[in-house]
């Protein structure tokens, strides 16, 4: 009898573990088709899904069908399903993009929206991120991946994601305008890049506030010191880094983004599949059409050298 008891525990306990594996998405690093906005950690131990935080899961939903209520007729303009998984229970820190065919996947989970470190704005940015991993285009994870790299996820989620969702929300977007806490830096470089526009000046300062959320987790999961406008990070990289840039540098991204006025083009995927590879000069010339390239004379609003190396000077 000991036996058999003993032999049902185990086989309850081997059921368990495999309804984890399925189940949380911190299971999951190691699957090399998933696309994520964290590197792995071990936040999820520290989660609790009771606590109070920043993000309700009522505003958690609201959030995530905001942004993707714009997305999914984009994606079927292109013929792609474009689905999500709100997996508010899930103490995953983190969020994650897949590709299966034609059906393109985000992955949202309750862990990363309940960390004190992300607001609202910082939440949506996470969706507009794992968005820009299907939509964003050059630069990608290599010339064949069907994934933009992580700073370029980064630069999308601000230069068009935010722009989306955002745009039309002038009274919220004017009220960040008058914030006392934005910087300085902040508030005179989305000034200069968006004259006469404070409905676009609002919301560049909102996304870089929103970027900075997300910045400010990344450099406490990684024991790095606070990011801040005031010091971006001066490294210049020899080839463009395609993983999780440090969280200075994902500022600085998040904050080019929002000031990059090129218009881009929501009909394409800038350069996917270029004949000549996607991560060659032509795919980078390609790109230039749709976002801020310093070749192209943009003084501002360029990807920063910490993660990104152009092609053509």
């Amino acid at each position: 009898m000991k036996h058999i008891i003993g032999l049902m525990i185990l086989l309850s306990f081997a059921k368990s573990q495999a309804q984890i594996g399925n189940t949380y998405g911190f299971q999951q690093y190691r699957n090399p088709q998933l696309k994520s906005t964290l590197p792995p950690n071990n936040l999820h131990l520290y989660d609790r899904v009771n606590r109070t935080a920043n993000i309700s899961e009522q505003r958690f939903n609201e959030i995530i069908d905001q942004v993707m209520n714009i997305w999914v007729p984009i994606a079927q303009a292109k013929g792609v399903k474009l689905v999500v998984d709100k997996k508010w229970t899930d103490s995953t820190v983190n969020a994650f993009a897949s590709q299966s065919g034609n059906t393109w996947k985000v992955a949202m989970f309750g862990g990363l929206a309940r960390r004190p470190e992300v607001t609202e704005d910082g939440f949506a940015l996470v969706v507009c991120h794992e968005l820009g991993h299907h939509f964003g285009g050059y630069s990608f994870y290599g010339k064949s991946d069907w994934a933009s790299a992580e700073g370029e996820s980064d630069y999308f989620a601000t230069n068009v994601c935010a722009k989306m969702i955002w745009g039309n929300q002038v009274q919220t977007n004017v009220r960040f305008m008058r914030l006392r806490n934005i910087p300085q830096t902040v508030s005179d470089a989305c000034a200069t890049a968006w004259p006469n526009n404070q409905n676009a000046q609002g919301w560049c300062v909102r996304a870089a506030a929103g970027g900075y959320s997300l910045a400010s987790l990344l450099a406490a999961l990684g024991g790095q010191g606070a990011p801040s406008f005031d010091t971006p990070d001066k490294t210049v990289v020899a080839k463009t880094n395609v993983n999780h840039p440090k969280g200075q540098c994902r500022l600085d991204t998040y904050f080019a983004g929002a000031l990059c006025t090129q218009k881009f083009d929501l009909n394409v995927i800038p350069a996917k599949n270029h004949p000549q590879g996607q991560d060659s000069p032509a795919a980078e010339l390609e790109a230039s059409k749709y976002s801020c390239f310093k070749a192209q004379g943009f003084q501002i609003g360029s990807r920063p050298s910490c993660w990104f190396k152009a092609l053509n000077n």
